[in-house]
C-alpha cells in the first residue's frame, strides 16, 4: 500500500522577475513501512519536497496524497489537523522549548489534543524510557547535550505513534557518534512499528538505514537507488 504519492507535482517561487522551480514535476510513491531517503546538493528542491510532503507548504500544480488523502485539495486549517493526527517531525535544529522540561517538550503534541496532565507525563515518560532519558525528564533543553537534545525531539515525534515521520537532516548538527547511534535507534523504533519514515539528508552513510536513495536535481528525481 503507498502511503505517500504525487502525481506532476510543482512549487514556483516567485523572485522578482524570476520564477524559480523548487520542484518541477515529482511522481513519488512511497509505501506503507518503507524508509526513504531525499537527497541531493544544496538547491536541488530536497526540503521543499518535504514540506510539500508534510503539507507544511501547498503546492503550486499537481497532486500530492498521504494515506490516500490530497493534501493539495485542504486548506491551512485541515492540514493542520492531519499532521496532527498522522504525521510525526523531526528536524536538524530539534526545536525544543526552552522554557519546557524533557518530558514537558515530550508532551506537546499530546497538549495540543488536549490529552489531561497525568496522561501527558505517563506518556511522555514511556516514550522517553523508549529513547534512554528517562533519568533526564526534568532537564531542560539547556542542560542536555545535542544528542539528548535529538532523542529529546524523537521521543516527542514517536509519542502518538504517527503512521509517517518526516526528519529533515536528523543528523546534521550531530558528530559521527552520535548520528550513528541516533539513526540506529530511529531503525529500531520504526522497523519494529512499521512506520514510513521520510528523511532528507546529505549524509553518505544515510544509505545503510533506508530501502532507498531519491536523488534531486534541479527540482526533479535525477537518480533512484534501491538498496
Amino acid at each position: 500500500m503507498n502511503v505517500i504519492e504525487t502525481i506532476n507535482l510543482q512549487k514556483h517561487y516567485q523572485i522578482g522577475d524570476n520564477s524559480v522551480l523548487a520542484v518541477d514535476g515529482i511522481d513519488l510513491n512511497v509505501k506503507e513501512g518503507e524508509f526513504v531517503c531525499i537527497s541531493g546538493r544544496s538547491g536541488s528542491g530536497k526540503s521543499t519536497l518535504l514540506s510539500l510532503l508534510a503539507g507544511l507548504e501547498s503546492p503550486t500544480g499537481g497532486e500530492v496524497r498521504l494515506l490516500g488523502q490530497h493534501l493539495e485539495e485542504m486548506n491551512e486549517q485541515e492540514r493542520g489537523r492531519f499532521r496532527r493526527a498522522h504525521i510525526g517531525f523531526i528536524f536538524q535544529a530539534y526545536n525544543l522549548l526552552p522554557q519546557f522540561n524533557a518530558w514537558e517538550n515530550v508532551a506537546v503534541p499530546l497538549e495540543i489534543r488536549g490529552i489531561p496532565l497525568q496522561e501527558r507525563k505517563e506518556k511522555s515518560m514511556e516514550a522517553l524510557e523508549m529513547v534512554g532519558l528517562t533519568d533526564h525528564a526534568e532537564h531542560r533543553p539547556t542542560e542536555m547535550s545535542g544528542g539528548q537534545q535529538q532523542r529529546i525531539s524523537i521521543a516527542r515525534a514517536i509519542i502518538t505513534r504517527p503512521d509517517i515521520v518526516f526528519a529533515d537532516e536528523p543528523t546534521g548538527n550531530l558528530d559521527t557518534r552520535t548520528g550513528t547511534e541516533i539513526m540506529s535507534l530511529l531503525t529500531d523504533l520504526f522497523r519494529r512499528w512499521g512506520t514510513t519514515f521520510l528523511v532528507v539528508s546529505h549524509d553518505e552513510d544515510m544509505h545503510r538505514y533506508t530501502d532507498r536513495e531519491i536523488r534531486l536535481k534541479d527540482g526533479k528525481i535525477e537518480k533512484v537507488i534501491v538498496q
